[in-house]
């Protein structure tokens, strides 16, 4: 009760605040807008950061060593353990869809899955990625497909889709 009282002043407080704000003008006026900058000015492009959402979902980060290999970390959840997974990743071919580059790349990945019950995951992963030009924004598709060795011996997968910012 005393949460919805506390909620319901903080709505007053801001809509008395807005209208207070509006004062002496109507909404056929225009006025001066704030312009945020953004600098989209990258580095070398060798580090990305951002969100993987799937089997298994949490943050990502991955770095280039050069412009075929690639090391990937990721820390999040298989929607019931914490999860620790890692892939090192080989650009196999560079897709040109109308003068898009496209990198498709494939390698080994690793996930650890702690919980109740420890689970380790080896998988055959493939990546297929963008990264904009105007923009430092890296989006990708990943699938694998292998074996659980830990807990006991059976399939393991993974998907996502995600997105990643580039230093």
């Amino acid at each position: 009760m005393l949460k919805r009282i506390y909620f319901s002043f903080i709505i007053i407080c801001l809509l008395s605040a807005s209208v207070n704000s509006q004062v002496g003008t109507t909404l056929s006026e225009d006025r001066e807008i704030k312009t945020i900058k953004i600098d989209n000015t990258r580095g070398d492009d060798r580090l990305k950061a951002g969100l993987s959402l799937g089997y298994p979902f949490g943050i990502t980060a991955g770095y280039s060593f050069s412009n075929f290999f690639e090391l990937n970390g990721l820390v999040g959840s298989n929607y019931k353990d914490f999860t620790f997974g890692a892939s090192g990743l080989f650009t196999v071919a560079n897709i040109d869809i109308s003068g898009e580059k496209f990198p498709l790349s494939i390698g080994p990945a690793f996930y650890n899955h702690f919980g109740k019950k420890y689970k380790f995951e080896a998988l055959a992963s493939v990546r297929f990625e963008y990264s904009f030009e105007e923009i430092p924004i890296n989006l990708f598709a990943e699938a694998g497909g292998g074996i659980r060795l830990v807990e006991f011996a059976g399939p393991a997968g993974s998907f996502a889709l995600g997105v990643r910012y580039i230093f």
